[in-house]
């Protein structure tokens, strides 16, 4: 039997949803990462067919080596972790088996060289407190501020003014160089993430985010969804789709902006997940392209609810340039949000309660956990700790009402 393998950076949801997806398209799965306790990769074997430890996942020749040595030649070679799309992709370059060049995931990785290929709002980046008052005449107020190449919302501030700004900058810059997140350690092309940061003019409209599929340069989007609750870090706490309000006509600019800027920037047979402001000036204006992976935590599942296609079943046929999946029939083809709860405070996961309260509330269809005791979480970082997927809600403002019933009922506790 051929094998996949899978590479992963840190503790992942994905890696249960690939695996399942590499074994439906019968092969077995393989996982390549950072050495694990023997209670974590004993959880892993639940769900892959082998564990293989390596130092260091970001180096594609040692890495590609290893699984040449362990599996001979691959099937495919991919993976979900977000910090990993590139090194992985050229893992896959070297073992023959790449369906997209690591030049473009690479590309898609700085959002200052997307903004580069796709235009957009004015932006610029600043290297040093000194350049704040250029920087602000370039770009304009209000502004944010945020890492190059960074995700999850981690260390993005909004700024009306040159102080503002210049205390940013240095925020940025005693943060990131702090951070365990080795991409802010490793350099991005000519820039040093960590000294270097993107400034972009302010976008105000509604946002939304699409998962695309392109196959042989045909973009195929699979759900369109609304951030109708954000918080002041720019944290989402509330998705739902279909976007309420949203016109057919206006859903479709959203989506022709979304398969432009994904032509644009090269890929192809791969996913991407790819976020949109709508600006009342400008129109949708893409703000972030995370390629190579779909959404984070469950928003496939929504995706997969409402339309009836598995984004994860989806990549994985991409990966080994197999035919398209079979696709089930939509189960729940109503609207449907996703209610996402964080921890407080930075520290490190023992214990998660009131799962069984959260559960037992009438809008809730599913509950799903993606950290485990022991994780080390911080509050800088959006990591959707406990997601729920509701039904039978109203508007925004009833998805509002949820999200503070449930805060109060589920407890992340960290020390």
């Amino acid at each position: 039997m051929s094998v996949v393998a899978l590479i992963r950076e840190a503790r992942g949801h994905w890696v249960g949803e690939v695996a399942a997806a590499v074994h439906a398209a019968g092969h077995r799965a393989v996982l390549f990462a950072p050495p694990v306790a023997a209670a974590e990769r004993a959880s892993l074997l639940t769900v892959v067919d082998d564990v293989v430890a390596v130092e260091d996942v970001y180096d594609a020749s040692a890495v590609a080596a290893r699984i040449r040595a362990e599996l001979g030649n691959p099937a495919a070679v991919l993976t979900g972790s977000d910090g990993a799309i590139a090194s992985t992709a050229r893992v896959a370059e070297l073992l023959g088996v790449a369906r997209c060049p690591a030049s473009v995931f690479a590309l898609c990785a700085n959002k200052f060289a997307v903004r580069e290929v796709l235009g957009g709002t004015a932006f610029a980046l600043i290297s040093s407190v000194g350049e704040a008052a250029s920087v602000a005449a370039r770009v304009g107020f209000p502004a944010i501020v945020k890492p190059v190449n960074g995700a999850g919302s981690n260390l993005v501030r909004t700024v009306s003014s040159v102080a503002e700004l210049a205390a940013a900058y240095e925020l940025l810059a005693t943060r990131l160089p702090e951070s365990a997140d080795p991409r802010y350690h490793r350099p991005l092309g000519t820039l040093d993430p960590a000294k270097t940061f993107l400034v972009e003019g302010f976008l105000d409209g509604p946002e939304y985010a699409v998962d695309v599929l392109i196959r042989d340069g045909v973009v195929e989007p699979v759900e369109i969804l609304d951030k109708p609750l954000i918080d002041e870090r720019k944290f989402e706490l509330a998705l739902s789709c279909p976007p309420a309000g949203l016109t057919a006509e206006r859903a479709a600019l959203v989506v022709a902006a979304v398969s432009r800027a994904v032509v644009a920037l090269g890929l192809d047979n791969t996913v991407a997940h790819v976020e949109v402001i709508d600006d009342a000036e400008r129109g949708p204006t893409i703000v972030e392209v995370n390629a190579g992976r779909p959404a984070g935590s469950i928003m496939p599942l929504l995706g997969k609810l409402r339309t009836g296609v598995d984004v994860f079943a989806e990549l994985t046929a991409l990966a080994l340039g197999a035919p398209p999946p079979a696709r089930e029939p939509a189960k729940l083809p109503i609207p449907l949000g996703m209610l996402i709860l964080y921890a407080s405070g930075s520290g490190t996961l023992t214990g998660i309660g009131g799962l069984d309260e959260v559960a037992a509330l009438p809008e809730v269809v599913d509950v799903v956990t993606t950290v485990s005791p022991g994780q080390v979480l911080t509050d800088e970082q959006e990591t959707y700790a406990v997601n729920l997927v509701v039904a039978g809600f109203a508007d925004h403002d009833d998805l509002a009402a949820l999200h503070a019933e449930a805060s109060k009922l589920i407890r992340l506790e960290v020390s």
